[in-house]
């Protein structure tokens, strides 16, 4: 805000001092595009300082970037838990297995 109320300022007195009050056609409005076109000023190098925008930038690249390691931890857990998930359902079958040769051999023995 303070930025803004500056550069206004300094504009102003930069129009003052270009001749911007004519004595043949009175006061032109110092922030019309009529009296930026007469003094022969560019339009886009006048803009104000942005001097919040890369800090909000940076604040939204932070933010996401926060984001996208939780969701990276996130699917890390996940994937680590698909991992001991297929680990125990392999030993499972696995025993399984080895208790049906087991039961097998029981059964066929007995008869």
């Amino acid at each position: 805000m303070a930025a803004r109320s500056l550069w206004a300022v300094q504009r102003l007195q930069r129009l003052l001092a270009s001749g911007a009050m004519s004595e043949s056609r009175g006061w032109l409005h110092p922030f019309s595009t009529a009296t930026q076109r007469t003094a022969g000023e560019d339009c886009s190098s006048e803009d104000p300082p942005d001097g919040l925008g890369p800090s909000l930038a940076e604040q939204a690249l932070r933010l996401k970037a926060v984001k996208l390691e939780k969701e990276v931890q996130d699917l890390t857990l996940r994937y680590q838990r698909a991992v001991a998930d297929c680990e125990n359902i392999r030993r499972r079958t696995q025993r399984c297995v080895e208790d049906a040769k087991i039961f097998d051999l029981l059964c066929c023995s007995w008869e």
